[in-house]
C-alpha cells in the first residue's frame, strides 16, 4: 500500500482530489457541526465555581493578638508556608474530615480534582476554588474546608496559622458551560479533515491513469501519441471510431503523429511487425491497432493486419465484415486450411481475421506455420501490425517475442492502472521484447493534456 501511495504521490493529483470531493468534504464538515452541536444542546453541562479566601500568618499568636501589625517580613515568612498549606488541604487525611462534613457524598478523587488553590500575589491571602455542577454543592464544600482548614494547618504546621477571611457565597452564574458553538465548529473542522484524510488516502490507492505524467514519470518508455475520446457528433448517435474521411481533425492528426513516430521505430527491417497489445481488455488495443494500419494504409504503405487474438477477438464486427469461422489464423495455424483467407478491405490494406476461437491459442501461436505466415508477408508488405490480447491476461504475446520487431503498449484514459501497466512491462522486458511505446487512448477533451483545444473552432472540430 505504502508503494503505491509514493508512486501515485503528486501535487497535481492531491490538488485534483480535493478539487473533486470539496463538496463532499464540506458536507461531511456540515452533517458532523450539526451532529456535533445537536448533542452539546442536549447534553449541555454547567460547573459552578465557589471561592473561600484565607489570610495566613507565619506566627499562630497573630491569630489572637489584633493589636499586631505584620512586617514586611513576616508577610514573606507566611508567603512561604502556603505550599504547605496547599499539600495540607489536599491531602487525603484532610479531604476524608471534609467529607465527613457534607450533607452529600462525594468521593476522595472528586473532592481533589474539584479543588484547586492560588495565591494573590504580594500578599499572604490564598484562595481556594471548588468546583461543581451544583451550585450548593460548590458552596458547601468551600465552606466545610473553611471551617476546617485553620485548625488542622495549626495542628499540623505548629509554626503558622490561617484565618477566613472571606467565607463562599452561592455562585449565581455559571463558572463554565458547554460551548455549543465551539462544539460546532471544531465537528465541522474534524468532519471536513476526515473526510479530507479518507478521499486522499482513496485517491492515491487508485492507481487509475488520469494524466499523461502518471505514465511518463513511471517509465523511461515514450508516449508515441495521444488519441481522443471519440463522441458522436449528435446525441443519441454512435460514435464512429474506425478512422476514415469524415474523422475529425483531432482524430486524423493523432493518427498521424503516431505514424510519424513508428515510422523511425522499424530498427531499419524491410518490413518491420508491430505489436498492440495492453494490460486488460477495454483499453482500446484492437481499434487503435487497426487505425493505426489505416493511417499508414493511406499513406501509400502496403499494410497487413493480423487479428491474433483468438480468445475475444471483436475487430471483425467493428470493421463490418464477416469473421470466416471456417478459414481465418487459427484454422490456418491448426493447419486445417492451407493458408488464411485475406480480406481486402480497402486499397493498401490486407485483414486476416482471427478465425474460431481455439482452446489452445498460445500453443497455435508457437506452429511453424507462424513464423511462414509472416516471412511469406514480409516479402509483400511494408508493414505488418498484429492486434495481440491483452498481456495481463493471457501470455500469447510473450510467445511471440522473436517475431516482432516492437510492441506497441496501449493504455486508455480513466481505465488503466498504472499498477498492471508495470505488471505488463515487466514481464515483456524480462523477456527482451523491445516496447517502442505508448499510445495513450481516450484522452478526455477537457483533460490539461489535451493538444487540440486551440484548433476545435478552426477545423470544426466538436
Amino acid at each position: 500500500m505504502f508503494k503505491i501511495i509514493l508512486s501515485n504521490f503528486h501535487i497535481e493529483k492531491i490538488m485534483w482530489i480535493i478539487k473533486s470531493k470539496i463538496l463532499y468534504m464540506i458536507l461531511s464538515g456540515l452533517l458532523l457541526a450539526t451532529a456535533t452541536g445537536v448533542y452539546g444542546n442536549l447534553n449541555h453541562n454547567y460547573t459552578y465555581m465557589a471561592t473561600v479566601s484565607f489570610y495566613a500568618y507565619n506566627n499562630p499568636d497573630y491569630l489572637t493578638d489584633s493589636n499586631v501589625n505584620q512586617s514586611a517580613n513576616d508577610i514573606n515568612q507566611a508567603k512561604y508556608l502556603l505550599d504547605s498549606y496547599m499539600q495540607i488541604l489536599n491531602s487525603e487525611t484532610f479531604l476524608s474530615q471534609v467529607n465527613a462534613n457534607l450533607d452529600f457524598s462525594r468521593t476522595i478523587k472528586q473532592l481533589r480534582d474539584s479543588i484547586g488553590a492560588e495565591a494573590v500575589d504580594n500578599t499572604a491571602v490564598f484562595k481556594v476554588y471548588v468546583f461543581d455542577d451544583d451550585p450548593l454543592c460548590a458552596m458547601e464544600i468551600a465552606n466545610v474546608i473553611g471551617i476546617l482548614a485553620p485548625s488542622e494547618i495549626i495542628r499540623i504546621v505548629k509554626s503558622g496559622g490561617i484565618e477566613i477571611l472571606d467565607p463562599a457565597t452561592l455562585p449565581t452564574e455559571p463558572y463554565e458551560a458547554t460551548n455549543v458553538i465551539k462544539l460546532a465548529v471544531f465537528g465541522a473542522a474534524g468532519g471536513f479533515i476526515l473526510a479530507a484524510v479518507i478521499f486522499l488516502l482513496k485517491g492515491l490507492l487508485d492507481t487509475t491513469i488520469r494524466r499523461r505524467y502518471e505514465i511518463e514519470d513511471m517509465f523511461n518508455i515514450p508516449i508515441i501519441g495521444a488519441v481522443p475520446d471519440m463522441m458522436p457528433k449528435k446525441k443519441g448517435e454512435k460514435a464512429d471510431k474506425i478512422l476514415n474521411e469524415n474523422s475529425s481533425f483531432a482524430v486524423k492528426e493523432a493518427y498521424s503523429n503516431i505514424r510519424a513516430s513508428m515510422m523511425f521505430m522499424g530498427r531499419g527491417q524491410k518490413c518491420p511487425i508491430f505489436a498492440f497489445t495492453s494490460a486488460d481488455v477495454h483499453e482500446g488495443k484492437s481499434l487503435t491497432c487497426y487505425n493505426v494500419s489505416k493511417s499508414f494504409a493511406q499513406m501509400g504503405k502496403k499494410v497487413l493486419f493480423i487479428d491474433a487474438d483468438m480468445r475475444k477477438s471483436n475487430i471483425a464486427h467493428m470493421i463490418g465484415i464477416e469473421n470466416s469461422n471456417g478459414n481465418g489464423l487459427s484454422q490456418y495455424l491448426a493447419e486445417i486450411t492451407e493458408a488464411p483467407n485475406l480480406v481486402h478491405k480497402e486499397e493498401n490494406l490486407d485483414v486476416i481475421l482471427s478465425g474460431k476461437f481455439p482452446p489452445n491459442p498460445s500453443e497455435l501461436l508457437l506452429n511453424r506455420r507462424w513464423q511462414e505466415l509472416l516471412a511469406a508477408s514480409r516479402e509483400v508488405y511494408d508493414f505488418i501490425f498484429i492486434d495481440l490480447p491483452p498481456v495481463g491476461i493471457v501470455m500469447d504475446a510473450l510467445t511471440i517475442v522473436g517475431d516482432i520487431t516492437a510492441f506497441v503498449l496501449v493504455v486508455r484514459e480513466g481505465y488503466t492502472k498504472f499498477d498492471r501497466e508495470e505488471m505488463i512491462v515487466r514481464k515483456l522486458e524480462s523477456v527482451d521484447a523491445n516496447i517502442c511505446g505508448f499510445i495513450y487512448n481516450a484522452i478526455s477533451m477537457k483533460s490539461p493534456d489535451y493538444n487540440y483545444k486551440s484548433y476545435g473552432g478552426e477545423y470544426e472540430y466538436k
